[in-house]
């Protein structure tokens, strides 16, 4: 018979091999969870509606004459991991008008009919770098949400899906119920715009792909 201290001792060994450390309970409280609605994305098949090969990194979106005022948004996609970056990760953008809606021309098409035409698409170089020059977007006439630019992503071998829209800092209407409301999908979508002496709106955000 074994002597009852090395039963003791093998019993606290076996224990302690099942059981988390309290930091690794605060890592596994820190990482993120898998989103069950993930790809439940209404609309998003139009990132289907120009040619993949052919994008790049930067895409600008309105016309000369299009009303105004100018907007630069840039940043970084990376990997859950908040750190490594995502290269050929495709992005759908789309936005209202200064006047605050979706504007169409009539011969629209597809998604074009509901998204407008100020939309456009880009992909992600080796660092993950995008740049999206348009012009500031408008709130709805009905002045019910702040004004966003819509987004999608469709990573490599990967379904498509929506992350929150571009935000701006300083919107009368993103108010504090507004912010609660949002899901941080992709991370937090609001940016802090500065104007240049030109009259050019300048706003960066580094995107987080969803697990």
């Amino acid at each position: 018979m074994r002597p009852l201290s090395f039963v003791v001792v093998a019993f606290l060994t076996i224990g302690s091999s099942c059981s988390q450390t309290p930091q690794q309970d605060a890592r596994d409280a820190e990482r993120p969870q898998s989103r069950s609605d993930l790809f439940l994305c209404e609309g998003c098949e139009a990132i289907y509606e120009h040619p993949h090969d052919d994008l790049d990194r930067h895409v600008t979106i309105p016309g000369q004459n299009e009303p105004g005022e100018p907007l630069v948004l840039t940043g970084q996609v990376v990997h859950p991991d908040g750190t490594t970056p995502a290269p050929d990760v495709v992005m759908y953008v789309y936005h209202t008008n200064a006047d605050g809606v979706y504007p169409t021309r009539g011969d629209e098409t597809g998604w074009k009919h509901y998204h407008g035409y100020l939309r456009g698409w880009l992909k992600t170089d080796a660092e993950g770098r995008y740049e999206i020059r348009t012009i500031r977007p408008g709130t709805y006439p009905s002045r019910t949400e702040p004004a966003h630019v819509h987004v999608i992503v469709k990573e490599p071998e990967r379904q498509e899906y929506w992350i929150d829209s571009f935000h701006f800092e300083g919107d009368p209407l993103l108010t504090a119920e507004v912010r609660a409301e949002m899901d941080d999908r992709g991370g937090s979508g609001i940016v802090e715009l500065t104007q240049d002496e030109e009259g050019v709106w300048y706003g960066h955000r580094n995107i987080v792909l969803e697990w």
